[in-house]
């Protein structure tokens, strides 16, 4: 168990390098030029209707969950965890994604992650949300996520059950 859980880390410090490097100045622009080139004609030739601060939250539903395209690296079988993509990260490094899911023996799906069993989420600062379940090879109490959350991933924890 402690020699895969070490190799998952080894691969997510990969893959966050990756992706860092990935977040450019030019990837930033790049970004910014793709939310521009996405507004409606119902904003008018000026984006009237849309404001700057808007925009920037536009990818947030009504309570402030994401919205929009969603995809998930499903490993509850083997490690207990999900890992859920969305909005900009997820169109701008799904291959990678994709391919770093597969390493870590998951399943890469255009869907959120299961609900059953779920003890919390946990918010990278990439913006991916990682859950915690009760539940498969590795199965988690909600201290000990929460723990690898906020210690390792120095993420944001919310308990879910």
């Amino acid at each position: 168990m402690f020699s895969s859980r070490s190799s998952e880390r080894r691969t997510l410090a990969k893959l966050l390098t990756l992706t860092l490097t990935l977040l450019t100045p030019h990837a930033i622009v790049a970004s910014c030029a793709t939310v521009a080139c996405s507004r409606s004609d119902a904003d008018g030739p000026d984006g009237g209707s849309a404001s700057a601060a808007s925009s920037s939250s536009s990818s947030l539903g009504p309570r402030g969950t994401p919205s929009g395209r969603t995809s998930s690296c499903d490993r509850v079988t083997n490690m207990s965890v999900c890992s859920e993509y969305y909005g900009a990260y997820l169109a701008q490094n799904e291959a990678v994604l994709s391919s770093a899911c597969a390493k870590l023996s998951g399943a890469f799906v255009g869907a959120e992650c299961p609900n059953t069993a779920v003890l919390g989420s946990c918010v990278l600062a990439t913006g991916e949300v990682r859950k915690f379940y009760a539940s498969g090879g590795a199965s988690y109490d909600a201290a000990r996520a929460e723990k690898e959350c906020t210690g390792p991933y120095k993420g944001k924890w919310t308990t879910l059950r």
